[in-house]
């Protein structure tokens, strides 16, 4: 056997031991490039892909690899491009003649975009063309509006798996669907600046750009569901628009509701009487976008009806995108049922941006603002306290209006000044060790009771040792009285609890999201 056929056999084993999403991401356009003896070179088309390989999948592929040669085997992933030229069957497969060959997410990963940003003008009142819609198939496009037609919810309706509306009941319907759609209650609509091309792309959150880049060019047919978290503020909310812009660009139905909406109209239906109403409106639908996902959580007859609309949608091959602020796996008050639906597709992190993309980003908001930033105020504003882009808008907002309510010109000195107060209520703000052991046992959904016994559970003992961890990081408390906070510890313990959550945080991005998410919560 050369190496592309034990690469290819490998692959195999590989994908029965992976789920569908990770195997499309990371392993599609690998080629088995050399063997060697017990060494198999692969060819990965990414750097990106390259090193995550490396780092995650090295040892399920060289014992998969080991399996196929009968023997002990040595895996090298190396970079190399690939080349992909679309046949015309792969574009006729896509449900349009002229429609672009999707590539794979980690191929896209390598290359980094330029940022775009779309600057403000008099003339620029056109409806948002998406960057990657074929010309064909947006002349054939027609716009969706921002509530379903009621003929095109009779049109889907009947596609609806476990729930049909009889013919005679067509003008209740109607009856009960007007009310909603003139509401303002009902609409949905997206934010007309939340654009894929106003989004700064960085280290820290490219996974999350281009898992939102492919679902919205190809709905329903890679990531399903695509699950977007990170803290507080880093874009999850504008990727959720952009996909909802492109989406409904070429010619979708979309409906983009927050978690807490979805409760409350699920409410006000049972109340009102118009369940059906509600259900068709959600289920009818091409992409659903849910922010904040984690407010289900908890409340029973909300997780209930989100679980048949999930069905209906996914059994539909219907886009579901959901946003939170932890894995599925943290959302420890949610039905198991919900939580091992949200893990079926993709889950991708977004991490507070690092300096370089705080300074494209001020960039780009002081462009759509048509202002012009000198460096040394850039680099003042990008520091280190502003981890997440809302904290950047707002010290930019904050300067730019002392500038023009003092008609001083904006230099270093009057950012200094704008900013001056907020440093002061940064600095002189204590964290209390309460305020901790509270913020990490809302997280991980344990008392702080529990933070504080001698339970060995896992799930209490992760949190406690995050607890260590932040207070370490967080406050002045020595370690003989972080040991105290948490039931009388020793500082021996403590060192050890800190050491393993640093570990982790350097290893595996849930550990470093939960954390992130904990200490932004203390900063609010």
């Amino acid at each position: 056997m050369d190496a592309k056929q034990v690469w290819l056999a490998a692959l195999e084993r590989i994908q029965r031991r992976v789920s569908p999403g990770v195997f499309s991401t990371w392993f599609s356009g690998t080629i088995g490039l050399e063997l060697q003896q017990r060494r198999l070179s692969v060819a990965v088309p990414s750097a990106f892909a390259c090193d995550h390989l490396r780092q995650r999948f090295h040892e399920l592929a060289r014992v998969a690899a080991s399996e196929v040669i009968g023997q002990s085997a040595e895996i090298a992933f190396v970079l190399r491009e690939v080349a992909r030229v679309p046949t015309a069957s792969a574009r006729q497969s896509r449900g349009h003649p002229a429609r672009r060959a999707t590539v794979p997410l980690a191929q896209q990963m390598g290359a980094r975009r330029e940022p775009r940003v779309a600057l403000p003008s008099d003339s620029a009142q056109h409806a948002y063309q998406p960057p990657l819609v074929p010309l064909q198939a947006a002349q054939h496009s027609t716009p969706a509006p921002s509530t379903i037609p009621l003929r095109a919810q009779d049109r889907n309706a009947s596609a609806t798996a476990g729930f049909h509306l009889p013919q005679a009941s067509q003008d209740a319907l109607a009856k009960a669907l007007r009310p909603a759609r003139e509401s303002q209650h009902a609409i949905h609509e997206l934010h007309p600046r939340y654009l894929f091309e106003a989004y700064i792309v960085g280290d820290a959150n490219r996974l999350a750009y281009a898992a939102a880049l492919e679902v919205a060019s190809a709905p329903g047919e890679t990531y399903n569901p695509l699950f977007l978290y990170g803290g507080v503020g880093l874009g999850k909310t504008h990727l959720l628009h952009a996909i909802g812009h492109y989406a409904r660009a070429a010619g979708r139905t979309v409906a983009y509701v927050t978690a807490e909406r979805f409760t409350n109209e699920i409410i006000e239906a049972i109340r009102l009487r118009t369940t059906d109403a509600f259900r068709l409106r959600f289920r009818a639908v091409d992409v659903l976008l849910v922010d904040d996902v984690q407010f289900i959580a908890g409340k029973e007859s909300t997780e209930e009806e989100f679980f048949h609309t999930f069905n209906t949608l996914h059994e539909s091959n219907k886009q579901i995108v959901l946003s939170s602020d932890r894995v599925p796996s943290a959302m420890h008050h949610l039905h198991d049922r919900l939580r091992s639906r949200f893990q079926w597709g993709l889950i991708a992190d977004i991490q507070p941006p690092d300096y370089e993309q705080r300074i494209e980003i001020l960039r780009a908001k002081a462009a759509a603002m048509r202002l012009r930033l000198p460096e040394d105020v850039l680099v003042y504003l990008a520091r280190p306290e502003c981890e997440n882009i809302r904290a950047l808008e707002g010290a930019l907002n904050r300067v730019v209006a002392h500038a023009q309510m003092l008609q001083q010109p904006l230099d270093a000195q009057l950012v200094a000044q704008a900013l001056a107060p907020l440093e002061a209520e940064h600095a002189e703000r204590p964290i209390e060790a309460g305020e901790v052991l509270a913020a990490v046992a809302r997280h991980f959904g344990v008392s702080v009771e529990a933070l504080r016994g001698k339970s060995r559970e896992h799930a209490v003992a992760w949190a406690r040792q995050v607890a260590m961890y932040v207070l370490r990081e967080e406050t002045p408390a020595s370690l003989l009285q972080i040991g105290q906070h948490l039931g009388g510890r020793d500082h021996t313990t403590i060192m050890h609890g800190h050491a393993r959550v640093g570990g982790a945080i350097a290893k595996d991005a849930r550990a470093r999201a939960d954390v992130a998410t904990i200490r932004g919560s203390l900063r609010v």
